[in-house]
């Protein structure tokens, strides 16, 4: 039977079961067929404390309809010439009493167990005999039976020697015991056990919770109380009465069915409670646990289950032999009594042969080699210094072989490759190109074409010459026509003809941020950074610069993702990995602190930190490299990205504007890096209001990109979707309409079904469709875009929140007021934080519903709070104010303040120089001052 169809079992037995009383509980199961060991795991389910007793023959003392919580007597009433003081212990047998001596003679300290639910006289007879002969165990680590009667409603009771202790397994915890200290301890306990085995008496209950420790590692046996005299007669009162009450837990699966309890059934108990101490954790932890029922079978060992103990290693071989044997099943299988367990157990700690396992020459050897360790110690150490000799000899031959072989190879490879650049380069040689410039870009596409005709058979050249040139390409902007090497180099890398995994790594990493800052779909770039750290992992030392390297590109993946929070921590990893090893003043540090303030950057809430973050990166590679650098350049980039959105628009503009020169004397004209300061610098001109200016910088990026041939690649959508945004918010359309659609249609091209860029165009272009009053078309793309962000994000998320707000705009111009309404308050009760521009529409389209209902005095505060929220986000005079101005006019001239209304206008009034002959804001305003 395997675990799913037990478990499935053991499940079948318990819902049988569990409603019946328990004295019908175990026949049923029988009669369903099960076997001794399912019976007892059936009641450990059954026990709702593993260590409270329960009855098994059939006789509950709640037969009789008495609750078995009843108690005669309780704290403070006296029993003979006891007195209760406190309980200290409570099971299904009954209740232990701290009690003191009450009639002067002497002070004296016990603990009394009221024995509950046996109240018939022979049951009590049976007891005052069971008293005789469990008053002669007088052992130092048996706690002894002092006296014993009846309570007055006749309940026996047994008064025992009170032990001031810990539990065995509570005290091998706190004490932090070792390994062979825990064995000491419980051959102890094992002694105990024979000793009463020896007197005829079977302890019956043996569980951690009846062996407690003294302060000075003495353990002590309690609870003797239950115990059975093997000299009576089988079958009588006398065995069921030992085998009436048991611990589940720690019952043996004979006791369990009723059957003649000898000693092989403490031995069984001895070694769960061995089982406890070796491996840190009971034999049954849960109700799916069935380590019980596998330690019977020998089908689990200790060593299995101990992975939180220092020592588990240890446990393997004898000592899971001797746990094993301990617990077997059939009683016939165990150690014969409780000594022999201990003497195992002794030849254990004296590394001799133990008899729970076969017994081998090897065995049998090893064992005596390390009892007599020196001597053999001695004769290994001649023979192995003779062998290490003979063998270092050979390995050094082989190493210095192997490394003359290795830089012959390198040597070669570095020659190759030196060779072939030079070649490519006297393409740019005058006497074979007169009156002719020659590009970089030439250069290299002359060099990609040779590599696969001329080096078929040199693939290690050809991949390092696929790496040279990919990166190449990728410096100079051209992500295509590096992506497409790279890849390559990659693949070519992990060839077995080259077999040079970390150069591969080296590739992949590199790949990886070219997918992920231009546009390639998430999945890739996640892979390919994904495949480097691994690759690193396994060949690179642990900790090194190269997993820092792999670390630091999964951090750059993980912000396409927008998974910030993992980036940070990669990114951190990677950062004190590169102070240690490179240390504080290097490159690879410098790019940590860019990618850290490129996080910060990204999630948007501390501005101010991210360019902190890139003022110590600009700072630190000005020193390293100078200003003329591409490192450089990419920081400068990005530190003016950060200034922007943090509105230092006068220094966003110094710095992107020696940024595009820059980069224009790094890389030419024609460059991607080009391309994209062109954009970054409109998005500026764009946040500043000067929409015209802005749109001239986005069609400079895409004619650049054009030249490239670039027009058709992922990338392309973003100065794009900007001019479409910039021809939007100047209020022309009509010529944003078909940008918008042709950036959606290159983004569901080039990216994952599920991207986010997907959902900003979607986005984007629904927000004009809205404008042109077509809110049929709009509405499916909002519900595209709003099913992709919430596979990302949560429902209080700034995008989510964005189309929610986009999607009320839609509902009013449906004349759908209710709905909107509804929406609009879901929105407004969230939990997301509205940036001001997000304010300024939640309010704006607060005031649309309140007018719609005629509410003028409400439109009214609403378009007013509106209107000062978009001044806040992009300033007193910007002319995405004028709009909202224009609003509020109007409900102010509702509502009778004219002459307000005419002052508002005519502040706001050159405002529209900014916006389109035929735009919407013109034909208003133009209606104002006629």
């Amino acid at each position: 039977m395997n675990d799913s169809e037990h478990g499935a079992t053991i499940r079948r037995l318990f819902d049988a079961v569990r409603a019946l009383p328990e004295s019908a509980r175990h026949a049923r199961m029988l009669e369903l067929g099960a076997d001794p060991l399912q019976i007892a795991e059936v009641d450990s389910l059954l026990v709702a404390d593993a260590e409270t007793s329960a009855w098994v023959d059939g006789q509950s003392a709640r037969a009789d309809g008495a609750a078995q919580g009843d108690a005669e007597l309780g704290v403070g009433d006296m029993l003979g010439s006891w007195r209760l003081l406190e309980e200290i212990g409570t099971g299904g047998m009954g209740a232990v009493y701290l009690a003191e001596r009450s009639d002067g003679h002497f002070d004296q300290r016990v603990a009394i167990k009221l024995i509950r639910g046996i109240p018939d006289t022979q049951t009590f007879v049976h007891f005052a005999r069971e008293r005789q002969i469990l008053a002669k165990l007088q052992h130092p680590n048996i706690a002894r039976l002092l006296d014993g009667g009846a309570t007055p409603g006749g309940q026996p009771y047994l008064v025992m020697e009170h032990i001031e202790g810990i539990r065995i397994e509570r005290y091998c915890a706190d004490h932090a015991l070792d390994l062979l200290d825990r064995i000491r301890l419980f051959q102890k306990v094992c002694e105990a056990v024979h000793f009463a085995h020896q007197r005829l008496v079977v302890h019956c209950d043996l569980k951690p919770s009846n062996v407690l420790v003294r302060s000075d590692g003495t353990p002590v046996l309690l609870d003797f109380g239950i115990a059975r005299a093997l000299d009576q007669q089988p079958g009588g009162r006398e065995e069921q009465s030992a085998s009436a009450w048991v611990t589940p837990l720690y019952a043996s699966p004979e006791q369990l069915r009723g059957e003649v309890v000898t000693t092989a059934s403490d031995v069984f108990s001895l070694g769960l409670i061995l089982f406890e101490l070796l491996a840190g954790r009971r034999a049954r932890v849960d109700a799916q646990d069935h380590t019980i029922t596998l330690l019977g079978k020998a089908a689990v060992r200790p060593s299995d289950l101990a992975n939180a103990m220092p020592w588990s290693s240890r446990l393997r071989g004898d000592l899971d032999a001797i746990v094993q044997r301990a617990t077997a099943s059939d009683p016939a299988q165990r150690y014969d009594s409780a000594e022999a367990l201990a003497l195992d157990l002794q030849r254990y700690i004296e590394l001799r042969p133990v008899t729970a396992r076969r017994s081998s020459a090897a065995y049998r050897i090893g064992r005596l080699m390390r009892r007599r360790w020196p001597a053999f110690a001695a004769m290994a150490a001649v023979l192995v210094l003779a062998a290490a000799f003979t063998w270092q000899l050979a390995i050094e031959r082989d190493r210095a072989l192997n490394a003359e072989q290795e830089a012959k190879t390198q040597a070669k490879t570095a020659e190759q490759v030196s060779d072939f650049l030079v070649s490519v380069f006297n393409v740019s040689n005058p006497k074979s190109k007169q009156d002719r410039t020659i590009s970089a870009r030439e250069v290299l596409d002359q060099g990609a074409q040779r590599i696969d005709a001329e080096l078929e058979d040199a693939p290690r050249v050809k991949a390092r010459l696929m790496e040279v040139l990919g990166t190449a390409y990728r410096y100079i902007g051209e992500s295509a026509r590096s992506v497409e090497l790279l890849e390559r180099a990659a693949q070519l890398y992990q060839d077995p003809r080259v077999a040079q995994p970390l150069s591969a790594a080296n590739v992949l990493s590199s790949l990886a941020v070219v997918y992920s800052n231009n546009e390639y779909p998430a999945s890739k770039a996640e892979n390919a950074a994904l495949q480097a750290l691994a690759l690193r992992e396994r060949f690179a030392e642990a900790d090194s610069l190269p997993i820092a390297d792999a670390l630091n590109t999964l951090a750059i993946v993980r912000q396409g993702q927008d998974q910030l929070d993992e980036a940070e921590a990669l990114l951190k990893r990677s950062l004190a990995i590169r102070e240690r090893r490179a240390g504080a003043e290097s490159v690879s540090v410098a790019s940590s602190l860019h990618n850290l303030a490129r996080t910060e950057y990204l999630r948007g809430e501390d501005l101010e930190k991210a360019i902190a973050y890139f003022e110590r990166a600009l700072d630190l590679k000005r020193r390293l490299g100078g200003e003329h650098d591409p490192d450089f350049e990419i920081t400068q980039a990005e530190l003016g990205k950060a200034l922007r959105d943090a509105r230092h628009h006068d220094r966003a503009l110094e710095v992107l504007g020696d940024n595009l020169a820059l980069a224009t004397d790094l890389y030419g004209e024609d460059s991607e890096h080009v391309a994209g300061a062109h954009n970054e610098l409109g998005y500026l001109l764009h946040d500043m209001g000067r929409f015209e200016a802005a749109a001239q910088e986005y069609r400079a990026s895409m004619a650049i990109r054009t030249r490239l041939g670039n027009a058709e690649v992922a990338s392309f959508a973003i100065p794009l979707n900007n001019l479409a945004s910039a021809l939007e918010d100047r209020g022309d359309y009509a010529a944003a309409e078909p940008l918008f659609r042709r950036s959606l249609e290159l983004r569901r091209s080039g990216q994952d079904a599920d991207s986010t860029m997907i959902a900003h165009a979607e986005y984007n272009l629904a927000r004009l469709l809205l404008k042109l009053d077509r809110p049929e078309q709009a509405g499916p793309l909002d519900a595209s875009a709003l099913a992709i962000y919430r596979k990302h994000y949560d429902d209080d998320s700034r995008n989510v929140i964005k189309v929610k707000l986009q999607e009320v705009q839609r509902l009013l111009d449906l004349q759908e007021v209710e709905q909107a309404d509804a929406l609009l308050k879901q929105v407004s009760a969230s939990r997301a934080t509205f940036n001001d521009a997000s304010l300024a529409k939640r309010h704006g389209l607060a005031a649309r519903i309140a007018e719609r209902r005629d509410d003028i005095k409400s439109a009214l505060a609403e378009s007013e709070q509106a209107l000062a929220a978009i001044r806040k986000a992009w300033g007193e005079h910007h002319p995405l104010v004028l709009a909202y101005a224009l609003q509020y006019a109007r409900l102010l001239s509702r509502e009778g303040q004219d002459a307000k209304a005419r002052a508002l206008v005519a502040s706001v009034a050159d405002l529209a120089d900014s916006f389109a002959e035929t735009s919407l804001e013109r034909k208003q305003l133009a209606r104002w001052q006629r």
